[in-house]
């Protein structure tokens, strides 16, 4: 089960694997991300699709956030 919505300046993913929350303002977003692997609070670049790029699919979202801060990435 996935349910999520792109509206307006907050943006909020919900499935199996988690929870995810993204805030996109004009200068800053931030995204918070709540899954089996732990808890991750970024700021992203402005306009960031790492969720939307990776079909909102919270196992991948880790996986690519770890990729990119150089930690040990998984697969679930």
């Amino acid at each position: 089960m996935k349910l999520y919505s792109e509206r307006l300046f907050l943006k909020w993913l919900v499935s199996n694997h988690g929870i995810c929350f993204g805030v996109d303002m004009k200068q800053r977003s931030y995204l918070l991300l709540a899954s089996r692997g732990g808890i991750v609070f970024q700021r992203r670049p402005v306009g960031d699709k790492v969720v939307e790029n990776l079909d909102y699919e919270i196992p991948a979202i880790v996986n690519a956030l770890r990729a990119e801060s150089g930690h040990r990435s998984f697969d679930r």
